[in-house]
């Protein structure tokens, strides 16, 4: 009889709590779990504001019309849950991250990994004791001209690259939403925004070994201390990277990315939002040495986050190693809270 394959068998759903529904990423997460139940499943979620939970029933009731919102993290903890999802005030998650992990729960954990470098060190180290992965929420990061810009850099497109600059805008008209939101942390916008742009840095030029943080409150109608206005330089042994994060911006599709080497380089225009509407094509400029002129690549869009889900729940099962190392997060982070302003230089 000819040999016939054992067809693969489906992995079971990915069995997510969900603790801390603040942040603005999460509605656009939950979507996406609600939207590939075959692949995810939403079990519990807690977050300790009540005003934040009854607005999050009301937009979720039609996605998860039973899902349990539990009165304490420990109850969510209690569930049969595979991983879970850390979502709140940045200023508690590296908290309610060690918390779990100590529960040998692998966790997807919201950008900016918290406002303290020693203790996600020891989040990794804890995880690392537990075989549990961590995961950071940089939704840029599959966005398609980002994912597109990392693959040029590794497969040797641009030389040796000697300059990277990044600029994410925020609006102007959400100015007070910004200071009522992010007015605690000495870094203000900057530290809100710029970790995107220093995952893709770091990851096309690894750590810098000196940094230039420049953060000023320019608003001449907001008096006050909030950084609004962030610029950083970045040194590296060939290269230099510059950031920039206004949260005055009155200009559309402003948000720009530029990669500079030896024999290539790489622009996108408009970087567009992690998680607000998009176009349908992602533009990404592109030169070489070997061709006579700049050619605009018109990328489809892909859908945010759901990469991230999917990336998460491979190396959960073991599937694959994480895209990016403890060792490039940790890197990602020390570089983020130095340029803040919120950790030694």
């Amino acid at each position: 009889m000819p040999h016939r394959s054992t067809p693969m068998k489906a992995q079971p759903p990915l069995r997510f709590g969900l603790l801390g529904a603040w942040h603005t990423h999460t509605p656009g997460l939950v979507r996406q779990i609600a939207a590939h139940p075959d692949e995810f499943q939403l079990i519990a979620a807690y977050d300790p504001e009540p005003e934040v939970v009854a607005q999050r029933q009301r937009e979720w009731a039609p996605l998860f019309p039973r899902l349990l919102w539990c009165g304490s993290e420990e109850e969510v903890l209690d569930q049969p849950l595979d991983a879970a999802i850390i979502d709140g005030r940045i200023s508690q998650n590296l908290e309610v991250a060690l918390r779990t992990v100590e529960r040998a729960l692998p966790i997807l954990l919201e950008k900016p990994a918290g406002i303290n470098l020693e203790k996600f060190v020891r989040l990794h180290d804890r995880a690392s004791q537990h075989n549990v992965h961590v995961q950071l929420l940089y939704l840029f990061r599959y966005m398609s001209a980002m994912t597109e810009m990392r693959r040029m850099g590794r497969e040797g497109y641009y030389g040796q690259i000697y300059m990277f600059r990044g600029r994410l805008p925020k609006d102007l008209n959400l100015y007070d939403s910004h200071v009522e939101e992010l007015g605690d942390y000495p870094g203000g916008i900057y530290f809100e925004m710029a970790g995107h742009l220093v995952d893709l840095m770091i990851a096309l030029l690894g750590p810098p070994r000196k940094i230039h943080p420049c953060l000023g409150h320019h608003h001449l109608g907001k008096p006050g201390a909030f950084i609004d206005n962030g610029v950083a330089l970045f040194e590296f042994d060939n290269a230099y990277g510059t950031i920039e994060v206004p949260a005055l911006e009155i200009a559309p599709d402003s948000r720009r990315i530029e990669v500079f080497g030896t024999s290539g380089a790489a622009v996108i225009p408009h970087l567009g939002s992690g998680h607000l509407a998009n176009n349908s094509y992602q533009p990404i400029e592109v030169f070489h040495t070997e061709e006579p002129k700049w050619e605009r690549l018109d990328l489809p869009a892909s859908v945010l986050q759901i990469q991230d889900l999917r990336e998460f729940a491979a190396v959960v099962r073991g599937e694959k190693q994480p895209e990016f190392s403890r060792e490039h997060d940790l890197a990602v982070h020390k570089a983020l809270l130095q340029s803040s302003g919120m950790s030694p230089l």
